[in-house]
């Protein structure tokens, strides 16, 4: 996506809410700087294990915007948040200079404009000791090559299974269309595509497979439509047997609504769900997986 169609989107978004539009907007026009990206309604999972909806984020600067608006206190709290908003979600915990930046739209234009001011200074000080680049996707994909592992702090995502395979797992798949695939004898990539809660009813998106992911990512549970508990158990004898692993690459959609793939950890059968035993647990087990050059890459079997 060209940065002119990114902006567009992306600062539309606000367009609804005439006062944090009119800031919003006016913070980026007045940075002035087609190297910093911004991303509009970013929410960000605090400290306390809870998520709120930032208007404005600055990813390279870890700064985030919060407009308080004196009838509209959407951003105390976001519950009942879709699991791709949480997939999506910045960890404020693990960003140690992440700071969050406010402004009371509730104020005269004179002191609304004022602490503009004052946020841009605190953008551009912090923007001027680091050199800024807006990288495109592809070369997102490059600067990604030359680390040892990818975490799940990374703030990245990938477009599809293959860049998935190409990037992180030393692949040279020209496309590929399944949910996974073995990288070596005890990790496989699984990229589920995750169940949605709408209504206090869960929603599954594949075709009978329930993917449930825990909120702060240390588990998912997953079940498939009419499977028997005999089923399940065979499953998770088999994965004990491999003592497989499971590099997990979440299906989501961004905050463009752009379909896109996370990694939430590598993760391992720890039997039945102690929660429902119609779902088998998998748990956590690492939180980032090593990036295999294509050179280093024996044949898959």
């Amino acid at each position: 996506m060209e940065k002119r169609d990114y902006l567009v989107k992306t600062l539309s978004r606000t367009k609804r809410k005439d006062y944090e539009n009119y800031i919003i907007n006016a913070i980026w026009h007045k940075i002035d700087n087609m190297e910093l990206k911004p991303v509009s309604q970013q929410y960000v999972k605090l400290k306390n294990g809870k998520h709120a909806l930032m208007d404005l984020y600055f990813p390279q600067l870890q700064i985030a915007i919060e407009v308080d608006e004196a009838y509209h206190l959407k951003n105390q709290e976001a519950d009942n948040l879709r699991l791709d908003e949480i997939i999506a979600a910045v960890n404020e915990d693990s960003n140690s200079d992440f700071i969050c930046l406010r402004i009371d739209a509730s104020q005269s234009i004179k002191s609304i404009n004022y602490r503009i001011s004052e946020v841009i200074s605190i953008i551009q000080e912090k923007a001027s000791s680091k050199q800024l680049k807006w990288l495109t996707y592809e070369e997102e994909l490059d600067q990604i090559k030359q680390q040892d592992y990818l975490t799940i702090y990374d703030d990245v995502s990938f477009k599809n299974i293959t860049d998935i395979a190409n990037t992180i797992f030393g692949k040279k798949f020209k496309g590929f269309q399944r949910s996974g695939f073995r990288v070596t004898d005890t990790l496989w990539i699984w990229c589920p595509k995750l169940a949605v809660k709408i209504d206090g009813e869960i929603k599954s998106p594949a075709r009978g497979w329930l993917n449930i992911l825990a909120d702060d990512w240390s588990y998912i549970d997953e079940s498939q439509e009419n499977q028997t508990e005999e089923e399940r158990i065979a499953l998770i004898d088999d994965d004990l047997s491999l003592n497989k692993e499971r590099a997990v690459f979440a299906n989501y959609k961004d905050n463009l609504g752009i379909n896109r793939y996370r990694f939430v950890g590598v993760f391992k059968s720890s039997g039945l769900s102690p929660d429902d035993p119609k779902y088998i647990r998998y748990n956590r087990i690492q939180d980032k997986t090593k990036i295999i050059n294509a050179h280093f890459i024996t044949k898959n079997r």
